[in-house]
């Protein structure tokens, strides 16, 4: 909604044979992700704490522990530009070239 604010949105999708209460059961599935859910806004709002902290200060991603989300930007960049037919940044050509 805004870098303050989040909506969570659940669904669950089973096979399109499966018969409810039979199969699965649909007060279990809403309990599994309501534990879920609020473990993850728990998160979110514990960082976003830190993030809103005059203290805070941003920084490179870890390359150790938050190679995922490197090579995803990356990866995103990578085709941005492409769709837009730029050529990709220096440093992208590197990473590829590895």
């Amino acid at each position: 909604i805004s870098a303050q604010e989040t909506m969570v949105t659940t669904k669950w999708l089973v096979h399109k044979d499966a018969v409810e209460g039979v199969d699965y059961d649909p007060e279990r599935m809403r309990k599994v992700w309501e534990a879920t859910n609020d473990q993850d806004r728990r998160l979110a709002e514990e960082n976003q704490r830190g993030i809103n902290s005059s203290a805070y200060q941003p920084g490179p991603y870890s390359k150790t522990y938050e190679f995922g989300v490197v090579n995803f930007i990356d990866w995103y960049s990578e085709r941005v530009l492409a769709n837009l037919g730029a050529e990709p940044a220096p440093y992208l050509k590197e990473v590829q070239a590895q």
